[in-house]
Parts: structure tokens; C-alpha cells; sequence
């Protein structure tokens, strides 16, 4: 009736008698909400939006304080300035990771570095009757977590 429009879809079928149909996952129903893609931030590459994409946060060991930025793979090595290879780090890790990698300094990074998307996906508000089957599941299904804000197993 095209009341909604099919975003994703589960990879079960149902069928009826004029056929088998793919069970729709995620519904975009234009008159009750509206998706609105918002800017992020500006692709240049630049220290401020590193620190921008890492929320002014130290990706070693949380700190916001003395924030500088760290070459994964450190420059002296061949790491290039990279969304892929640049992360927020505060002063102190950034001394003690010092030109080794993080595997060889022993330092785990809290996020993997990459390059911003262009826009985000404002969350879809969630209806009570969709919170409990998510209690029900233990999780998110996979076909969601694109258009949730925050993509996780847990509901």
C-alpha cells in the first residue's frame, strides 16, 4: 500500500498463497518520523577533526587531558597522516607508545581508527513493543544497527 518503505530486509521468507515473500527488518514509515541525515564532520583531514572523531578522548587510556595526536603506525616507520592511521592520544601514552606500534608497546586502542562518514543517522525513538522483543532476543538484530545511534548487542 506503500505506507512504509522497506529499508533492510531478514534473510527469512514467509509464504502465502500468491507467493514467497522476504520478511521486511527495518521500516521507514515517511509519515510518522523522519530519517534526517545531519552533517558530522567535514572530511578534510585536520588535527582538530581527529580530535573531534576520537570525542577529545585519549584512544589508549580515556584521558582528556595533554591531548596530542599519534600516528598508529608511527611515521618514522612509513605511517601516513591517515584517518585510518591517526588517533587521539593523550601526551603520556603518546611518549610511552613512543615509535613502536601499538601491538609492540603493549597498548590496546579503545577504537579502531577510521575515516568519518559524511553524516550520521539520527536513532529512530523505539517502541515499548519493540524494546521488550529486543529483551526477548538478548540483542540488537544485525539489520538494525546501522539505523540505531549506538550499535550494540545488548538492547
Amino acid at each position: 500500500m506503500e505506507k512504509a518503505d522497506v529499508l533492510e530486509y531478514y534473510d527469512q521468507t514467509v509464504n502465502s498463497p500468491s507467493g514467497s515473500f522476504y520478511i521486511p527488518a527495518v521500516l521507514r514509515v515517511p509519515h510518522l518520523l523522519q530519517v534526517i541525515k545531519r552533517r558530522r564532520i567535514k572530511s578534510n583531514l585536520s588535527r582538530k577533526n581527529i580530535l573531534y572523531r576520537d570525542n577529545y578522548t585519549c584512544q589508549y587510556c580515556s584521558s582528556h587531558e595533554n591531548l596530542t595526536i599519534d600516528h598508529v603506525l608511527p611515521a618514522a616507520r612509513g605511517g601516513q597522516w591517515k584517518w585510518e592511521n591517526l588517533v587521539t592520544a593523550c601526551a603520556k601514552c603518546n611518549s610511552k607508545k613512543g615509535q613502536k606500534t601499538s601491538e609492540e608497546a603493549n597498548m590496546k586502542l579503545i577504537n579502531i581508527p577510521k575515516a568519518p562518514k559524511d553524516y550520521d543517522i539520527l536513532a529512530i525513538p523505539l517502541t515499548s513493543a519493540a524494546i521488550k522483543m529486543l529483551k526477548m532476543r538478548k540483542g540488537t538484530p544485525e539489520e538494525w544497527r546501522q539505523y540505531l545511534s549506538q550499535p550494540s548487542s545488548e538492547p
